[in-house]
């Protein structure tokens, strides 16, 4: 009993995961000040939910204004390939999260596609599409993606535990009023590349660990830390390259979570925008992203595995009642998940390096690999004999 309790997710530690997320967490003095507790208690904090929580605090960046276009494939492999393809996903270095599915040989994966280099992504996909064992290929260039940190808003502090209440969600989504999106689900007039090197490397520092000193940075980086804080102050807060920081957290630890990728069609955006708007306070969705000129959002969603039934149950109710148009979803398999920061290598003379070419290479050389291993294994009768 002693140990459960000792890994239970407890009333503070939610408050702490909601500071976390709506406040600047390297400022840790204030930050325990505005939660009524001392500053070694949030340190306490912090650490029992890195250790027993898997907290990661880290950063997100709005690609829109570095000149990068976000930009979602959706694949389906044929049984057997599933792995092959997922490489050949990766194998464009523009890539930024990408993961299998467990239900079907699905692979998905988000890039930051250079603004003007659309046609060129685009061939990448023709070549993915050319290969034998791959099928039904979405392309979605979507806007920027909007992180959902966690919430308490389902978590009772006096029993400390989560509820799920389905029905209200349903309500809500029938009744909220239509109001204004955040910026980063905002379809941008252009993307400005306004960043120089410095920028890209501190965003991409952020990246891994939004609570990074700036000492730091500027001592990776060889320059003083007086112009390492002018560039933060000046360009990457001022001209919104940063958004903000990203709070995950198992938690709902104990309750065999799942995560899932959900796509909705909508028949119009009025709809759109109220579903989008019910989401972005509920600890169930950590990520919504809304696909370019279309009336259609796809979510990254965390669940118990016992509610994702009552998820979709939920949304089946939406759609009968003619609040979503349609939706799918497919459970991600997180152990083959990996994120990984932009590609700030390529970035050189304030410009992003793209080598269609390469990725091209990239791709023939994995095919071949994958050909020589087929080729090595033994057959049947020599396993046989």
């Amino acid at each position: 009993m002693i140990a459960q309790r000792r890994f239970k997710l407890r009333e503070v530690d939610v408050r702490v995961l909601e500071g976390l997320g709506l406040r600047d967490p390297r400022n840790k003095t204030k930050l325990a000040a505005d939660l009524g507790m001392t500053r070694e208690s949030l340190s306490y904090r912090i650490r029992r939910l890195q250790s027993h929580f898997s907290l990661f605090l880290q950063g997100n960046v709005y690609h829109t204004n570095i000149g990068l276009r976000k930009v979602f494939l959706d694949c389906e492999a044929k049984p057997g390939y599933e792995n092959i393809l997922y490489d050949c996903l990766k194998a464009n270095d523009y890539w930024l999260y990408a993961t299998q599915c467990l239900t079907v040989p699905r692979s998905l994966a988000t890039y930051g596609i250079p603004a003007g280099k659309e046609s060129q992504f685009q061939s990448f996909v023709d070549q993915l599409s050319s290969l034998d064992f791959t099928r039904n290929i979405v392309v979605s260039w979507s806007t920027c993606i909007h992180t959902v940190n966690a919430t308490g808003t389902w978590f009772d502090p006096d029993s400390e535990t989560w509820s799920f209440p389905w029905q209200s969600w349903i309500r809500e989504v029938e009744t909220i009023k239509e109001g204004e999106l955040p910026y980063t689900l905002k379809e941008p007039e252009a993307y400005e590349q306004l960043a120089d090197y410095t920028d890209i490397f501190i965003l991409k520092e952020l990246e891994k660990n939004c609570t990074v000193k700036l000492k730091d940075i500027a001592r990776k980086l060889g320059i003083s830390l007086q112009l390492l804080r002018y560039h933060y102050l000046q360009h990457v807060l001022k001209k919104q390259m940063f958004e903000g920081q990203q709070i995950l957290a198992d938690h709902y630890r104990g309750l065999d979570p799942q995560t899932a990728f959900v796509r909705y069609s909508f028949s119009d955006y009025p709809k759109l925008d109220r579903f989008a708007l019910s989401l972005i306070t509920k600890p169930f969705v950590r990520a919504i992203g809304k696909v370019y000129r279309e009336n259609r959002l796809f979510t990254r969603v965390y669940l118990p595995n016992a509610q994702v039934r009552e998820f979709l149950r939920a949304l089946s109710t939406l759609v009968q009642e003619g609040l979503v148009d349609t939706y799918d979803c497919c459970i991600e398999d997180m152990s083959t998940t990996q994120r990984q920061t932009i590609s700030y290598e390529y970035f050189k003379d304030k410009t992003w390096e793209y080598d269609p070419r390469k990725y091209e290479e990239n791709v023939k050389m994995l095919l071949e690999r994958s050909r020589r291993i087929v080729e090595c294994r033994p057959s049947n009768s020599e396993i046989s004999s």
